[in-house]
């Protein structure tokens, strides 16, 4: 399922000779969505993106800089989440999740950024999950944990390293008792909200 409400309402307020992108890792479902909007007299234009695909990335990056030049908004919105009815072991969960999540968000803004136009923004879509008291594990890990995700000084390759060792601690099923919770999603969100504020 795709939400393309965000390219709906860019697409509204576009000047005419704006361009706004839809991507999706899932080209068919994407050029569903991108129908539904031509239906409505809006005017998308599409770009097969996985965010877990440094080739697609890149290539991505390529084409907005080949033919843009640059850009002026980024909304990063992408991102997986699995049922509670998922039968798929936590380890995989846990990989999956914060590989597609919080380092395809960040790989995404590290190949974008430098095409970033003056006066542009960029959105990164967390949700209520993102709140660092979703840090809720085994204490007091979680409150070392919460201080280390808040840190004014923190810096990406300190916060890669938090998820990294979430991701490991999953496969060894030592993430409770090391503060982390038993929620994939929840750390993926709670490492965008992270990253965003050092990125801000």
């Amino acid at each position: 399922m795709y939400n393309h409400m965000v390219v709906r309402e860019l697409l509204k307020l576009r000047k005419s000779d704006d361009i706004v992108y839809l991507t999706a890792r899932n080209s068919e479902l994407g050029k569903v969505a991108v129908k539904q909007l031509k239906e409505e007299g809006l005017e998308p234009a599409f770009f097969k993106l996985d965010i877990t695909s440094q080739n697609d990335i890149d290539t991505f990056a390529s084409h907005v800089k080949t033919y843009h030049a640059g850009l002026d908004v980024l909304i990063n919105n992408a991102g997986i989440a699995f049922k509670n009815s998922s039968t798929e072991p936590f380890p995989l969960q846990a990989k999956v999740t914060i590989d597609t999540n919080y380092f395809g968000t960040l790989n995404v803004c590290e190949a974008l950024f430098p095409l970033l136009r003056k006066g542009s923004r960029v959105v990164n879509v967390s949700s209520s999950c993102g709140h660092l008291s979703k840090i809720n594990g085994e204490e007091p890990q979680a409150s070392k944990l919460r201080n280390e995700l808040s840190k004014p000084d923190l810096t990406v390759d300190q916060l890669n390293q938090l998820m990294a060792s979430f991701v490991k601690l999953a496969e060894d099923g030592e993430h409770i008792k090391n503060g982390w919770p038993n929620g994939a999603y929840k750390v993926s969100k709670v490492g965008v909200s992270a990253l965003s504020i050092i990125q801000q």
